[in-house]
């Protein structure tokens, strides 16, 4: 079977092949991937990577002129195992068509192929956050890969690999709805994660609101007014310019997210990440017995969470949760 690149098309009629090849390009210029205002956007290598880590020496400790200095230890911590994703997608083109001049509905579909290519890079890197509350792999049609400490992304029971330390909570227990005063409590939660040995972290960024398009209005309103938006007195809004805001289509229910769940992250801090192995790729064959053109895009990615810090979540439903 001979498989074509688009820098060697040998074209099946003259020039259909190179005018494929435009709007393919012209698809990919129309819809650019936006996953990356809120994870982390990498190039992969391989096949599989294995991500794990290490917690710090501790604190140092106190110690009498003349005894020995206090010995500490360090641990490793889970290990999170990522394999790539295949994502693709063919349309076929018949010779007669092609003779015809008739193809202009191939070449609009080829154009929503390459489309497609981007447009499932951003809805794939939005079920992080919609398979956020469950271990779930296949979550609206992408594979997942999460922490290796076997709880949801935004749970409130992280264990931890250092004897003697408590679990840790990046979720609320009780469902909160998104607000002003509930807004508080992510943004101390946030401020408030330890490292897997109790010390204590440093945000280091921006803090970033993720909502569905029902409840932007509310998200703008607490990042953007300059008094209190609950409330008629004339309290300031401390959250105004401190957050960002980004909303996503997919996370709305009809998309197969929930139309009240909420987070707050610190983009580039956390590890909710979005990785390309391989980019979109449009190749075409040719069926020596049918004359068939076929025409293919596709690609290799992974969506994974390499840690759960620096990433808070509320399903928004009033409900508890405790996984």
């Amino acid at each position: 079977m001979f498989i074509e690149s688009r820098g060697t098309w040998t074209d099946l009629i003259a020039g259909v092949g190179l005018q494929i090849a435009e709007v393919f390009d012209q698809g990919q210029e129309e819809y650019q991937s936006g996953i990356g205002a809120v994870l982390n956007v990498t190039s992969g290598e391989g096949a599989q990577k294995n991500f794990t880590g290490k917690t710090g020496i501790g604190r140092i400790s106190a110690f009498n002129d003349g005894d020995d200095l206090p010995g500490g230890r360090r641990y490793k911590t889970y290990t999170t195992i990522v394999n790539y994703n295949n994502y693709g997608k063919s349309v076929d083109v018949t010779k007669n068509n092609m003779e015809d001049r008739d193809f202009d509905a191939q070449l609009d579909e080829m154009k929503d192929l390459s489309v497609a290519a981007n447009f499932s890079q951003d809805e794939s890197g939005t079920q992080l956050f919609n398979g956020g509350f469950a271990t779930t792999v296949l979550v609206n049609g992408y594979n997942m890969t999460y922490y290796g400490d076997g709880v949801p992304t935004f749970s409130t029971v992280h264990p931890t690999v250092v004897p003697g330390q408590s679990t840790q909570s990046n979720a609320s227990s009780t469902g909160i709805a998104f607000g002003h005063d509930n807004l508080e409590t992510a943004s101390v939660a946030l401020i408030q994660q330890r490292t897997d040995d109790g010390l204590a972290m440093a945000l280091m960024g921006k803090p970033t609101i993720v909502v569905p398009p029902s409840l932007q209005r509310e998200a703008r309103e607490e990042t953007e007014s300059e008094l209190d938006p609950e409330t008629a007195n004339n309290a300031i809004n401390v959250y105004k310019g401190a957050m960002d805001v980004v909303t996503s289509t997919f996370m709305a229910s009809l998309n197969g997210g929930s139309d009240t769940a909420w987070f707050v992250v610190i983009p580039g801090r956390h590890r909710l990440t979005h990785e390309v192995r391989q980019a979109p790729r449009l190749e075409k064959d040719v069926n020596i017995k049918n004359k068939v053109a076929t025409f293919t895009v596709d690609a290799r990615w992974a969506d994974y969470a390499k840690d759960w810090r620096r990433t808070w979540g509320s399903k928004g439903d009033l409900a508890a949760y405790s996984s």
